[in-house]
Parts: C-alpha cells; structure tokens; sequence
C-alpha cells in the first residue's frame, strides 16, 4: 500500500512538472503572437533574446539606426524589462497590406516580460554596434 502511494505521488509530481514546463513554453511562443509593429503609435517591436544566467538575466535588443543617447531602459511594475528607443531616420513601409497602404515608424518598444520579480537597483545597459545588452538581477 505504501510503495502504491508514492507511485501515485511521483506521478503527480510528475504531472506538475509537466504542467510547469508547459505553461513556461506557452509563455514563449505568445511573445511571437504579438505583431511587430503597432502603426497607430508610429512603433516597431525590435528583437531580442534571452538568457538566464542563474541570478540574472542578460537582454539582447536589436536596436538597428538608434543613437546611444535616444534610449530609455527600465523596469516596468515588478517583473517587466521596458525598452524605448528613437530611430535616426524614419522606417517608411509603403503598400504592406490591404488596410496600411503607407506607415512611417519612428521608435523601438518592447516589453519583456519575466516569471519572476526583477530588482530595478541592479539595472546595468550597454549598446555596442546597434545592439543593446541589458543585464538585471533577479530580485
């Protein structure tokens, strides 16, 4: 009987795991759900990439035409990495679709969201050759 009930118990364990994972990688895939743009605010979403270093993580954005002074970098509510960015030179897209016939963008933004609290003190920015590299702690 008692050999049964930790069978049952690994497997509900188990099961949790599974749940757990699932909803983390369902979490991923609904950051590509989203447009890359957003035309009524002149916006583009830039890529990114995550790393999870332990106690950290490390942000890369791809911030192509964007000079180091026209940046803004900060932690939004308890677990959101905000990014704004001013473009040099608009990002004219004419004829894309039947609704936007032409759209200027003329800023980055990008929120990343975290499974955990970030803590806000511990922000450190760099930006090397139209990449921006943002390391937060956890906290």
């Amino acid at each position: 009987m008692f050999r049964r009930r930790m069978l049952f118990q690994s497997i509900s364990d188990l099961i949790e795991e599974l749940r757990e994972e699932v909803d983390r990688l369902t979490s991923l895939i609904e950051e590509f759900d989203e447009p890359m743009w957003d035309a009524r605010e002149c916006c583009l979403t830039p890529l990114s990439s995550i790393r999870d270093l332990g106690d950290e993580y490390e942000v890369v954005v791809d911030l192509p035409l964007v000079d180091k002074g026209k940046i803004n970098v900060y932690v939004e509510g308890e677990d959101a990495l905000k990014v704004e960015a001013e473009i040099k030179e608009k990002v004219k897209f004419e004829r894309w679709g039947t609704i936007q016939r032409s759209t200027e963008f003329s800023r980055y933004r990008k929120v990343i969201r975290f499974p955990e609290p970030l803590d806000p003190t511990s922000l450190r920015v760099s930006f090397k050759q139209g990449f921006l590299i943002v390391r937060v702690r956890k906290a």
